[in-house]
């Protein structure tokens, strides 16, 4: 059976591990050093709850015309919106951090990953690719912490989570073909995001999809991808 070795480029500062491709045509990499998750475990849950409540507030607002219109109008945009961006931003931050983390601590569970550990941060920017990859990514780190005999089977948590997330960039894409506008003014594609003019429904499938992503975080984070095995050293990102 023949084998490939190559250098795999990662982050500024990271070292490249050599690989073999498997007869599936999946990664195989030496073992890395553990990276800990149950921290940032921690702060995502606390921020994408903090996401889902200003969700859930917005829409018990809209539905049911709290208040006067002009409060209605500076609660939602100021108030709401503002609290959404700015948790946002650092949720996308921590996240993406936590995803590559749990990538590469996937290795360590014998489990092939089928995409780079360099994927885990530009799946979700290359346009086209970003529509699959970080699906794999999580259903690979997934599948990596269940038992041998159970990674065969649909991974239907990560799939309910990514069905969610594409179904908010496709509802957000059609609010804007309606208004002959772009998704956003500072945002040439199609993605989920929060504004005065996200629809309800682009609200809900961000709302449902924070909440299954956090029982995925935390699964992952105190399961066996979670956790350093025996022989692994703890690994500082640079």
């Amino acid at each position: 059976m023949s084998s490939i070795v190559a250098f795999s480029p990662g982050c500024a500062g990271e070292r490249g591990f050599a690989m073999s491709t498997s007869p599936s045509g999946m990664i195989n990499r030496e073992r890395p050093g553990f990276l800990p998750l149950k921290g940032l475990a921690n702060i995502l849950t606390v921020l994408m709850a903090a996401v889902v409540t200003v969700i859930a507030t917005r829409l018990t607002v809209q539905q049911f015309s709290l208040g006067s219109a002009h409060w209605r109008d500076y609660f939602i945009g100021s108030v709401l919106n503002s609290t959404a961006d700015f948790t946002i931003a650092g949720l996308s931050i921590l996240f993406v951090v936590w995803f590559r983390r749990a990538r590469i601590d996937a290795e360590l569970q014998d489990y092939p990953q089928r995409r780079a550990r360099g994927w885990a941060f530009w799946g979700w920017i290359v346009p086209i690719v970003n529509l699959w990859f970080p699906f794999q990514i999580m259903g690979d780190i997934w599948r990596a912490g269940l038992p041998a005999l159970e990674r065969a089977k649909t991974a239907w948590l990560p799939v309910l989570w990514w069905a969610c997330w594409l179904l908010a960039a496709i509802s957000v894409g059609v609010n804007a073909s309606a208004n002959s506008q772009p998704a956003h003014p500072r945002n040439p594609y199609i993605v989920p995001f929060i504004s005065p003019g996200t629809r309800t429904s682009s609200l809900a499938l961000l709302a449902i999809d924070g909440l299954l992503l956090i029982p995925m975080v935390r699964a992952v984070s105190g399961g066996p991808v979670g956790s350093p095995p025996d022989d692994a050293q703890p690994q500082d990102l640079p």
